[in-house]
């Protein structure tokens, strides 16, 4: 019996991002669509669809998004250069109930509502305050590279303030130490 010992943490994510580069080449070679994928994406719609702070829907976009790695991947890394701020990853063992997160610049926190139980208060805040760059959109990128856009309001003085429903989407990838947060 062969036994194979798989990697762990960054030999895991490394040898994914290497998959994921190597199904791109691939497919770009021998000019191939994945299997399930209706029609091949181009580099160029997909870099629109990932710098628009509002793109307009695109199912087809969508779905090669859902079901291609390699597409997924690409479009983090486009949101991840064009991104102001760039959150660090959380500490899975946090006292907190969702952990704040430090960037270089910026930190995003959650606040339980006084207000009303079901309710929670997002707060982005900028180190440079009023004369920092004001981001205009939150990217939450789950584990599985999946991107999900989140418009904000104005920032006053350098602190963006939202509320949300405690069963919002955001909440859940809050919670999650493994998302990636951008600002954009």
């Amino acid at each position: 019996m062969i036994e194979i010992k798989l990697p762990e943490g960054a030999e895991r994510e490394a040898a994914r991002q290497r998959f994921a580069e190597n199904v791109t080449s691939q497919d770009l070679a021998d000019g191939s669509v994945m299997e399930n994928q209706p029609a091949s994406i181009s580099a160029s719609r997909l870099y629109a669809h990932a710098m628009a702070l509002d793109p307009a829907p695109d199912g087809a976009l969508e779905a090669a998004l859902s079901s291609n790695l390699a597409l997924r991947r690409t479009y983090r890394e486009f949101q991840r250069v064009a991104s102001m701020y760039q959150l660090a990853d959380v500490i899975a063992a946090s006292s907190e109930a969702i952990p704040v997160r430090r960037g270089v610049g910026c930190q995003i926190s959650v606040e339980a509502s006084q207000a009303e139980a079901d309710q929670f208060i997002i707060v982005v805040e900028l180190d440079g305050g009023a004369d920092a760059p004001a981001p205009e959109l939150l990217l939450l990128c789950d584990e599985a590279d999946h991107c999900h856009r989140f418009p904000l309001p104005k920032a006053h003085r350098g602190v963006v303030q939202f509320i949300v429903q405690a069963d919002n989407p955001i909440m859940t990838l809050l919670r999650d130490p493994r998302t990636q947060a951008l600002l954009r």
